[in-house]
């Protein structure tokens, strides 16, 4: 099957063009029919399946995932300012073999594969991204958000994952007032929640490397609670993290400082080549891309067990502090797996983009019963 976005077109295109899809719709009425209650940092919904910052890159793509029956939709990554995209190509497959990921500092060389057969399922899919976080103007992004809010569903809700901007000169205050002004532009366009990326492997410049400091996270997120306060809940989004007391750190400042949870992975880094020392995507600085997809579920499965252990390591409630696993949720029971770990919500990205029943496959089996 082929992606809802096209990756061989450019970001503007696809921005331009809306998702490329032309199957059927499901009957959201039926599909939600005998679904146990649920809810999500708060808010029913019908349940906590979503999909995260990324391939939803406006509200043409946020109203076909919530007719497919996505139910936690993200509004791919905004700023306070324009912000242009890497240049094309964007999203490149890549073959990833078993357990590379366990030590994301010391990765062996990946390898883009050929051009897919869009006739085959691409379950065990992997691929590079590398977008570097771009943004619309605010004054188009914001007018955008209250679109994409308008075109939900009963039982959905809309994210918007924000980012602040390195500019030169500032200090890491700094950068957190930049997160909360796009917080709460976020806020009044009409997101539910908003989401801070602090984690992206695709930029230069610092913004996206904050999760691995504890300092960096309470001021982040002491700057979106005093923009947002107890009205608009906000989560995290973090990366990839085996230090257990580094994860109860993070846990530990994003709830003192008024996070409603936290969101992890993020896609992982590796250096990526189209042939022997020839990188895969072109400009400078752009040998290391996010790897994400099928090749990172049990990264992601493992991070997600080192945030719940961290929260009850803290002592904290899950109504109180929730966490999202995300990371190589192709099918159905690759969400199933994440909630019976104990996440409070799974997201898929790669696998919404190239399985876009992911929604119906989960659904049916929460549907059936438990086994005895």
């Amino acid at each position: 099957m082929k992606s809802t976005y096209n990756i061989n077109l450019s970001y503007d295109d696809n921005y331009a063009a809306g998702p490329d899809f032309e199957g059927q719709l499901p009957d959201l009425s039926a599909l939600n029919s005998g679904l146990a209650p649920a809810h999500f940092v708060g808010y029913p919904v019908n349940s906590t399946l979503g999909v995260p910052a990324g391939p939803l890159l406006n509200s043409a793509y946020i109203k076909l995932y919530a007719r497919l029956g996505f139910d936690v939709l993200t509004y791919k990554t905004v700023r306070t300012g324009y912000f242009p995209s890497h240049p094309f190509p964007n999203v490149r497959p890549v073959e990833t073999a078993p357990g590379w990921y366990h030590h994301p500092g010391d990765k062996p060389s990946l390898y883009t594969l050929p051009a897919l057969d869009e006739s085959q399922p691409q379950l065990n899919l992997s691929i590079t991204n590398s977008f570097g976080m771009p943004s619309r103007d605010p004054a188009v992004w914001r007018e955008d958000v209250a679109e994409a809010k308008a075109g939900l569903n009963t039982g959905q809700i809309l994210v918007v994952s924000v980012v602040g901007t390195v500019r030169h000169g500032a200090n890491l205050e700094d950068l957190a007032h930049d997160f909360a002004q796009a917080s709460a532009w976020a806020a009044e366009a009409g997101a539910d929640i908003v989401e801070a990326n602090l984690s992206c492997p695709n930029v230069s410049s610092g913004e996206g490397s904050l999760y691995q400091s504890p300092a960096a996270v309470s001021a982040v997120a002491r700057a979106m609670w005093a923009a947002l306060g107890a009205k608009t809940p906000f989560l995290l989004k973090v990366g990839f993290l085996e230090d257990q007391a580094l994860v109860q750190q993070i846990v530990e400042a994003a709830a003192r400082n008024g996070a409603s949870g936290l969101a992890a992975i993020n896609t992982i880094p590796a250096k990526v080549y189209q042939a022997e020392g020839q990188a895969a995507l072109p400009g400078e600085g752009r040998l290391v891309s996010g790897i994400c997809g099928a090749g990172i579920k049990e990264a992601g499965l493992s991070m997600t067990a080192r945030l719940l252990a961290a929260r009850n390591q803290v002592g904290l409630a899950k109504e109180s502090f929730s966490i999202v696993g995300v990371g190589g949720v192709m099918t159905g029971t690759d969400a199933l797996d994440y909630l019976k770990l104990g996440a409070d919500g799974v997201q898929s990205g790669t696998g919404a983009m190239w399985n876009p029943y992911l929604a119906v496959e989960l659904k049916q089996l929460l549907k059936l019963p438990l086994p005895v």
